[in-house]
């Protein structure tokens, strides 16, 4: 809206501007009308600042159903929650930014308490400072609240002496140094968690009738010199989804007690820092874990209609360029797992050497009863040097690997390059899988029919004729066999 004297009049100005005859309109709005524009502000603060536009409107934010502070210090908060009428809050959301002088534990547990008379439903509490950490604050039992998020950096909580959580089914703890024990035995109806793992025990229990998802995060830990392993020992028979993310800095481990749950997704996220995290990986080698995860998924088998539910383990491996030392091997992460009974395994290596098959064969003695092998191997530089510069290699590493995979059908590879230590890995496969169906192997578009690398592979599944055996897509007969040793030079 404009004036006549060219300044422009603002929002709150306009709507509380009065109509003919003196009549303010928006204000003669019915309350529960005015009560949905204020609801749709981004935070109660700018709710109270527009509640001065008129006397009218000044009274209305405390009727709200949902308060957002952001922002706020805590004694202007504490009036404002004292203010505040609504005796049954859908929401309730307090963020306070970082304090240069700490917020003490009283002060929270006051803040807490106060948030607790006003029984939100959806609670969400975020401190920033992290002073006062030797201090616990008084957590209420919050009856009424269905969802319960606290961000509170490097604070431990307690419970008030009797009282439970009756009707929380969602928890976040984020930052919080608790550990699950103290409060799990409160919350009869709890179905999801989600914890930082800042705990400073070496083991901790996760005990729950209820819970059907967890998830883990790990966090560094404070104490370089402690490198004891982190348990946690799980008990939930309900359990559907399991995910662990650690930082690395000392192995951490969950295990779940018997009977295990039918956990249907299951995830262990690995993530490397240079500083804090213990390399897995093969000794003397650069090639580490970055991510390692298992997950249910639907597949059709061959031969059947219908796709069928398995289990699948997903493994990517990255050229980490710090010359640190595994402290545990590929074989040894995978049964560090709480489940086993994968149906098929994914390996992916990014990597710019092209030297992996000591990676491959360390990794399958983990996963021996597999059904069917992705394998995605590193991309070569270019199609020029590619078979000089990998083709001089040692393999006696992993050539005389003496393991099975009897239950292996299907193998699928992408990046294979025509080179001695692809085709020296694809045998030991061949070799170590009696009952396999069906190889698909994607090559470079650029590889030529007539070079001897392609010849030497059409050898190799000619020697394996009950293998349908398949390059780009296409069946390949059985070809002229080459002798053991020829030279794959050229593509």
């Amino acid at each position: 809206m404009q004036l006549r004297s060219g300044r422009r009049l603002r929002p709150w100005q306009g709507a509380a501007r009065r109509g003919r005859g003196g009549e303010d309109r928006v204000s003669a709005l019915p309350d529960t009308l005015l009560l949905l524009v204020l609801a749709r502000l981004a935070s109660t603060n700018e709710v109270v600042r527009t509640s001065g536009v008129a006397r009218r409107w000044r009274p209305l934010w405390t009727e709200l159903d949902v308060l957002v502070f952001r922002g706020v210090d805590p004694d202007t908060l504490a009036g404002l929650l004292a203010r505040a009428r609504h005796p049954n809050l859908s929401r309730l959301e307090i963020q306070i930014s970082r304090l240069d002088w700490g917020l003490p534990a009283w002060q929270m547990s006051l803040l807490l308490r106060a948030a607790e008379e006003h029984n939100p439903e959806e609670l969400v509490f975020k401190v920033s400072s992290r002073d006062y950490l030797g201090v616990p604050f008084q957590l209420p039992c919050f009856a009424r609240a269905t969802s319960i998020s606290f961000r509170i950096w490097n604070r431990n909580f307690v419970l008030p002496p009797a009282g439970t959580f009756a009707r929380l089914e969602r928890l976040t703890l984020s930052l919080c140094c608790v550990d699950p024990a103290e409060f799990l035995p409160r919350c009869p109806r709890l179905r999801v968690l989600e914890m930082d793992c800042f705990w400073m025990q070496h083991a901790v229990d996760v005990h729950s009738a209820s819970l059907e998802e967890l998830a883990l995060n790990d966090m560094p830990h404070r104490d370089a010199d402690d490198t004891t392993p982190r348990r946690v020992n799980i008990a939930a028979p309900m359990l559907r989804e399991f995910k662990m993310q650690t930082f690395g800095d000392v192995e951490m481990m969950a295990s779940f007690s018997a009977p295990a749950p039918m956990v249907e997704t299951l995830s262990h996220r690995y993530i490397y820092f240079a500083i804090l995290s213990r390399a897995v990986g093969l000794a003397d080698s650069q090639l580490h874990v970055m991510d390692l995860a298992t997950a249910m998924e639907w597949r059709s088998r061959s031969g059947q209609l219908d796709p069928v539910r398995v289990r699948v383990l997903s493994l990517v491996v990255v050229f980490n360029a710090s010359y640190e030392d595994a402290s545990r091997s590929f074989a040894e992460e995978i049964a560090g797992l709480p489940v086993s009974n994968f149906s098929i395994f994914k390996l992916e290596i990014r990597s710019m050497w092209h030297d992996f098959g000591a990676v491959v064969f360390d990794s399958l003695k983990a996963v021996t009863a597999i059904q069917r092998l992705e394998l995605v191997l590193p991309q070569t530089m270019d199609r020029v040097w590619a078979p000089r510069r990998y083709s001089d290699y040692d393999p006696d590493d992993w050539t005389n690997e003496d393991f099975s995979l009897p239950n292996l059908g299907e193998m699928e590879v992408e990046r294979f390059h025509l080179i001695d230590h692809d085709l020296d890995v694809l045998e030991v496969l061949f070799a170590s899988a009696p009952n396999l169906k069906t190889v698909r192997i994607q090559l470079p578009g650029w590889v030529s029919q007539s070079g001897l690398g392609y010849k030497q592979l059409c050898s190799i599944f000619g020697e394996n004729t009950s293998v349908k055996c398949y390059a780009n897509g296409i069946l390949e007969e059985s070809e002229e066999i080459l002798p053991p040793g020829t030279p794959s030079e050229q593509f």
